[in-house]
């Protein structure tokens, strides 16, 4: 019985020095670094085609080095891709049922792999994601000050009858 527990913490932990894998949650769980950007909102991936290209690029050149993986260069073309989907999302007013796409939470993730397994701190500003500078916040209507009256002047009549028939019962 013994052996068998040896072996079976010896493959675990074998599969954890060949590749980095990635706690991502949801219904994905543990992914591996080749397929952190493969999300499947197949229109972000076009989108941001020329961000993730350069970011899947180097994650196959890195193939199971973790040190490669978890370097500046790989982390960086990572967060450029998914600040890229992140943009698109807030862009389309979507959301990704993909964990992996344009999430922070999946970038600190990454690094907390790379912790894991090679005890390599990433900085926080290098897996940051930004909002855009023209997002105006999840609500984008505005009224002009015609329209603003009028919706305040009805409101008010509105609300006078109720108070005059609800005062006359």
């Amino acid at each position: 019985m013994r052996s068998i527990t040896c072996l079976f913490a010896l493959l675990l932990l074998a599969g954890q020095a060949f590749a980095l894998t990635i706690d991502v949650g949801g219904t994905l769980g543990n992914v591996t670094a080749s397929d952190f950007l493969n999300v499947t909102d197949t229109y972000l991936l076009t989108d941001c085609q020329t961000q993730c290209n350069n970011a899947t690029a180097m994650i196959n050149t890195c193939a199971t080095n973790d040190q490669c993986l978890c370097g500046p260069s790989t982390v960086t073309a990572i967060t450029s891709c998914q600040q890229c989907m992140f943009d698109d999302l807030i862009a389309k007013f979507a959301e990704s049922t993909d964990p992996r796409a344009g999430s922070a939470t999946a970038l600190t993730a990454y690094a907390a792999a790379c912790l894991a397994s090679v005890n390599i701190t990433v900085p926080t500003s290098y897996i940051t994601l930004t909002l855009a500078p023209d997002w105006d916040g999840p609500y984008g209507v505005h009224l002009g000050v015609p329209a603003t009256v009028l919706t305040v002047a009805v409101g008010t009549l509105l609300g006078g009858g109720a108070l005059l028939l609800l005062s006359n019962i």
